[in-house]
């Protein structure tokens, strides 16, 4: 065992917890939901979906 422990705080915050509700809850369902109208397959929309809110998470961390 070792001697030197640590102990680690992890802050959430309230702006994360809106981001995530709105990225990837709010967004994804949306952009599934357009997914599977378009192509009328669950596995492709679900591919859609998640390609799109990563995207857009990285098209955000791009801009500031």
């Amino acid at each position: 065992m070792s001697r030197n422990q640590e102990f680690r705080v992890y802050l959430v915050t309230k702006r994360d917890i809106l981001r995530f509700i709105v990225v990837e809850i709010i967004i994804g369902s949306m952009t599934y939901k357009l997914a599977l109208n378009l192509c009328h397959n669950a596995i492709l929309a679900g591919a859609g979906g998640w390609a799109c809110t990563e995207g857009l998470k990285r098209l955000v961390k791009l801009g500031g």
